[in-house]
């Protein structure tokens, strides 16, 4: 399939709206959820044995190894490795796929890492905000959110798949 086929395929697609984006923005928080647990069952033991942090297995206080920088600065990597992974990869998050999302830029091309960082960024603001990023969609006519607008991308609405 050529650029201008793409294009017009994914052009094509009904985009997104607030409801299904908020459904998918849930299953992957689920998914988010487990690979934090897997996370700390990695990543405190090593702080503990090779950080030299005072983590108290014995008593149960692993404050020092959660609450540092160095461990949150691990878990923010996690969140964003899934994201950008599954948005350059596929297009599609593990919760996009559940909801027949797919996320390119306007021409139906998968994003590039700089589109990925100014999308992540902007969703965190956007949540930090209450959602009005994802909120303020309703009151646009092309049902853009701070993300779509800030990353140049769009999500549109895949197809059901006839069996």
């Amino acid at each position: 399939m050529n650029t201008s086929t793409r294009a017009a395929a994914f052009s094509d697609l009904p985009i997104a709206g607030v409801g299904r984006r908020l459904a998918a923005l849930l299953y992957d928080l689920l998914i988010l959820a487990g690979l934090m647990m897997v996370y700390g069952f990695v990543a405190i033991p090593v702080a503990s044995v090779f950080g030299k942090l005072n983590c108290q297995p014995e008593t149960l206080d692993y404050s020092p190894c959660v609450g540092g920088p160095l461990f949150q600065l691990g878990a923010v990597a996690v969140i964003a490795g899934y994201f950008f992974w599954s948005w350059r990869a596929a297009g599609q998050t593990v919760g996009m796929r559940a909801w027949r999302l797919m996320l390119a830029n306007p021409d139906g091309i998968r994003l590039t890492w700089g589109q990925c960082l100014l999308r992540a960024t902007a969703a965190s603001l956007s949540i930090a905000c209450l959602g009005l990023g994802y909120f303020s969609a309703w009151a646009r006519a092309d049902k853009a959110s701070w993300q779509d607008l800030i990353s140049k991308s769009q999500v549109r609405l895949l197809p059901k798949n006839k069996k």
